[in-house]
């Protein structure tokens, strides 16, 4: 009784025929536009994220992370030179998962503390807990990931850079 409506003017006897072609026509064209749907959300969401970490990837990329393997075993009696300056500096690095602030403190030329002093990520600052100690072992930015915290652990990388771009010499 419903469907009268829709399909007047077509015979008790074509309405089967009608009500057939229509049940295998209707799923497609719903399929074809969910899909649609879908494909222009997925897409608005990677342009903004990509956009995002595109910003992340050229602000990282002016930061020197680390001193020369050729430049610290060039010679064993010259005086080193460090690329940072004495002094406590600080930084924030930035995800899609939220922020990270740290501070840097360079003592002798060489990283001698990292601190979290700001974290506010989707994920607990205790996830990013073992990184400062690596920062200080090797003297660089390049820390391992943490898995289950990439983006925390992307901020935090990003916050020691920008710390350690002001304390260049």
């Amino acid at each position: 009784m419903l469907l009268r409506g829709y399909v007047q003017g077509v015979s008790k006897d074509g309405f089967l025929d009608w009500f057939l072609d229509m049940s295998t026509r209707m799923p497609r064209r719903l399929v074809a536009l969910s899909s649609s749907a879908i494909a222009a959300i997925y897409f608005a969401g990677f342009a903004a994220t990509r956009a995002a970490d595109a910003g992340m990837v050229s602000a990282a990329t002016n930061v020197p992370t680390s001193v020369s393997s050729e430049a610290a075993s060039s010679s064993q009696n010259a005086p080193t030179v460090s690329p940072y300056k004495d002094g406590t500096y600080s930084g924030t690095g930035t995800s899609r998962r939220g922020n990270v602030t740290v501070s840097v403190t360079v003592s002798g030329g060489r990283i001698s503390g990292v601190n979290l002093t700001k974290v506010a990520t989707e994920y607990p600052a205790s996830a990013l807990n073992g990184l400062p100690a690596q920062v200080v072992a090797i003297q660089s930015a390049n820390v391992n990931g943490i898995s289950g915290a990439t983006y925390s652990a992307q901020a935090f990388r990003g916050a020691v850079q920008a710390a350690l771009q002001q304390a260049m010499a």
